[in-house]
């Protein structure tokens, strides 16, 4: 961005254009397929396969996941998200009747769970 004197949207402008080959562009979707290994990696879903391509979306062409992938990580973040629901409700942290949350009322909200250990 800095070399090219241009902001994040005209940077990703190039990164979704097929047709740009540059080097630096080419770099930048290297590392979002990475990322996305990475964050896939952290959810424990490496048997995904993310076909990273350009593919047409509502907003047009894109570099990004296919959407056989992109349909199997909504339906897995629906999944887990309905799982994370289900435990807190569990531990009892969804009271309807309570005006005020859990912690104002004396219990302690336990912390999420951490992906990774981090060294001081």
């Amino acid at each position: 961005m800095l070399d090219r004197w241009e902001g994040l949207t005209a940077t990703y402008n190039r990164v979704h254009n097929s047709k740009d080959e540059a080097s630096d562009v080419a770099e930048l979707r290297r590392l979002h397929v990475e990322l996305d290994h990475a964050v896939a990696a952290a959810y424990g879903w490496e048997d995904l396969r993310l076909d990273h391509d350009f593919w047409e979306t509502r907003q047009g062409t894109r570099f990004t996941v296919s959407p056989e992938a992109r349909v199997e990580l909504l339906d897995r973040l629906l999944e887990l998200n309905h799982e994370r629901y289900a435990e807190e409700v569990r531990l009892g942290l969804h009271d309807k009747k309570a005006k005020r949350g859990p912690a104002r009322r004396g219990r302690s909200v336990p912390a999420a769970p951490a992906l990774f250990e981090v060294e001081p």
